[in-house]
């Protein structure tokens, strides 16, 4: 009886635990992998073509804050 009781309290534990990384996963910001510009509604991110990760829509906007290469 107690093993069932265990199991049950250890799920419903995990299923909050779950529950709140995913809460947090939503409410993170995206950025740019490019400039490392945050998403918003001004500057939407994108897919890459190459699938490096997300980018900034406007291509010359991302290219003015990009920093400069060395």
């Amino acid at each position: 009886m107690t093993n069932d009781a265990d199991g049950k309290s250890a799920r419903e534990k995990a299923k909050a635990i779950a529950e709140q990384r995913r809460a947090e996963r939503r409410q993170r910001k995206r950025l740019c992998v490019l400039c490392g510009a945050e998403e918003s509604d001004k500057n939407p991110l994108g897919a890459h073509p190459e699938g490096i990760g997300p980018v900034c829509r406007d291509e010359a906007g991302c290219q003015s804050r990009r920093p400069a290469a060395r």
